[in-house]
């Protein structure tokens, strides 16, 4: 029962923390915002029955399963689009929850409850609750992905669990193709980490991991094969490499006329473009391998830089032409809400993994985190593409709460942490003096 109060006050203060900031947002932010007209646009042909499409014509550029999650709301609202933040907030409620349920698993009843109660304040969790981005419905099922990883590993690789963790995975692509990560983490992990297995049952797994994903994901790939005449989960993932490899990249997302222009005019289709667009990135970073491989720290830097980069979604402002004068018009506050927190939680997070040397899945997480930064490597940065990779952030900010294991650290290792929080601390402070406009 106790459990159960606690578990409950903790749920009702995330629900009203997410009321609260949806409640905050500008009147009419959602049509100045990137990305979210057109997840509305196409949301509003599937309900009108005109199917996944953008300015008439059928499209693949976005990811399919947001527009259509939102189309359902509407069917059930009556064309109403606004009760799917409120989907929304119930999807990071449960996020909150399969977090606890996994740290339970491996600390102590208190950090559990720790966690739960970082994620339920976590301004970044409430903000994307608020937006109509794909990033809530992704971290959910991303999150439900690691439990289940968990029960498959408590179970001995049942086919079961492992199919059901493949059915997850698949509807973790359809809402974002980045889910692939997660995907390469578990196929990486149970097959060539986890040795103390016998090899034949963990390649059973995998391939009923892959078969429960592939379920999921192939009929949606033919369908872009039959309309787009691509056999892929989207239409946009050349285009990705090509704004992080071209002789006008920044490390960041800068699709411009010099950009567009290197794409041949002769490629009209969506699909052409793509296809075009991955050509000629692949062309320039294998003749440009010490530029490319140079830009690595800058993406990095992107991919990290603290969550005041969100505000420039809840709260655009009209005419800007940066993401700095954005961010340099909203309030004082707000920026030091979204920067904080973020902050102490990636440098506790750090702490847990490089000081906590075993922990359950420990080398999950890290695989994670790694991947990720291997995806900005290959393409570009983007601060708000850090927020899947937030819970395993928190789950290593509870290892290193739990154990404090500095006293009993070897020197070097350290030393390692105080570089690597070093580099982190470089990144933010560089990005507050692009903020205030000092470069």
């Amino acid at each position: 029962m106790k459990r159960f109060s606690i578990l409950l006050s903790l749920l009702v203060i995330g629900a009203g923390f997410r009321l609260f900031v949806l409640e905050l947002r500008p009147e009419g932010a959602l049509l100045l915002a990137p990305d979210e007209p057109e997840y509305l646009e196409i949301a509003q042909h599937i309900w009108m029955g005109e199917g996944f499409s953008f300015g008439g014509k059928p499209t693949a550029y976005r990811d399919m399963l947001l527009p259509y999650v939102t189309a359902g709301v509407m069917t059930v609202s009556g064309g109403d689009f606004k009760p799917i933040f409120y989907v929304q907030l119930l999807l990071s409620l449960l996020t909150g929850l399969l977090l606890y349920l996994i740290a339970l698993k491996r600390f102590n009843e208190s950090t559990a409850y720790g966690v739960l109660a970082i994620w339920m304040l976590y301004p970044a969790a409430a903000v994307f609750t608020s937006l109509l981005l794909t990033e809530t419905l992704f971290v959910f099922f991303w999150v439900l992905a690691i439990w289940l990883h968990d029960r498959l590993d408590e179970n001995g690789y049942e086919v079961r669990d492992a199919l059901i963790l493949g059915i997850v995975l698949g509807l973790l692509c359809l809402t974002r193709a980045a889910g692939a990560i997660l995907l390469a983490t578990v196929f990486i992990y149970v097959l060539l980490i986890r040795y103390e297995t016998a090899l034949a049952l963990r390649a059973k797994a995998v391939s009923f991991v892959l078969i429960g994903a592939l379920i999921v994901m192939v009929p949606w790939m033919m369908r872009n094969q039959s309309i787009m005449e691509r056999f892929a989960l989207n239409t946009n993932g050349g285009l990705n490499l090509l704004i992080g490899n071209n002789p006008y990249m920044n490390g960041g997302y800068q699709f411009d006329e010099r950009v567009e222009a290197i794409i041949p005019p002769e490629a009209h289709t969506e699909a052409q473009r793509d296809v075009a667009a991955a050509h000629a990135a692949k062309e320039f970073a294998q003749g440009h391998k010490r530029e490319v491989f140079g830009m690595w720290a800058t993406k990095f830097a992107y991919l990290w830089s603290t969550d005041m980069a969100m505000l420039a979604h809840f709260a655009p402002v009209r005419g800007s032409e940066s993401l700095a004068g954005t961010l340099r018009e909203q309030p004082l506050g707000a920026l030091i809400l979204m920067a904080i927190p973020f902050a102490v939680l990636v440098l506790l997070g750090l702490c847990g993994f490089y000081l906590v040397l075993k922990f359950p899945a420990r080398g999950f997480f890290i695989l994670q985190l790694s991947l990720g930064a291997l995806a900005a490597f290959i393409s570009y940065g983007l601060p708000r593409y850090h927020f899947p990779f937030m819970p395993a952030v928190i789950l290593g900010a509870a290892a290193y709460y739990e154990t404090q294991p500095w006293d009993n650290a070897p020197p070097w290792r350290r030393i390692m942490l105080l570089l690597a929080i070093g580099l982190f601390m470089g990144v933010w402070t560089y990005e507050t003096v692009k903020i205030i406009g000092l470069m």
